[in-house]
């Protein structure tokens, strides 16, 4: 059976808790800061991984005000993580793309990744329906 393993990000982010959100931010915020993703990739929005890093800061600054239960601030948090979110769902669509020729940038880009499999499928025997019939007949004596 041929079975190859394909690398797939995960878009759980959408709908986390703003504590797991911070963390997960976290994680992408450093692999896309950290210059292992060539700039080439994003094309034809070459400013996208700096927008995503100027919100992903300010998004730092205000979760942790946030904390202390300033109405304003948990506004300003969960404003901030929507828009973040539109951000990583672009970014995840280029690094998709990319990833079919470089397939690392997804391992060195933050998200949460699945294994994919994909292959043929075995294909399953056909019975002869007189074969079945005969076999039955000749258990019962």
């Amino acid at each position: 059976m041929d079975v190859r393993l394909r690398q797939r990000m995960l878009r759980n982010y959408r709908h986390m808790a703003p504590s797991k959100f911070y963390v997960f931010n976290q994680g992408v915020r450093k692999g896309i800061a950290s210059g292992k993703i060539p700039t080439s990739i994003w094309g034809a929005n070459p400013d996208l991984p700096g927008w995503y890093l100027t919100a992903s800061e300010k998004h730092d600054e205000v979760f942790h005000e946030a904390k202390h239960g300033s109405d304003v601030m948990i506004m300003q948090r969960d404003a901030l993580q929507q828009q973040i979110v539109e951000f990583l769902d672009e970014m995840a669509s280029v690094l998709e793309a990319a990833s079919v020729r470089n397939a690392e940038l997804l391992l060195n880009s933050g998200y949460d990744l699945a294994k994919e499999r994909r292959g043929s499928t075995r294909p399953k025997p056909v019975l002869n329906v007189t074969e079945v019939a005969t076999s039955e007949h000749q258990g019962s004596n």
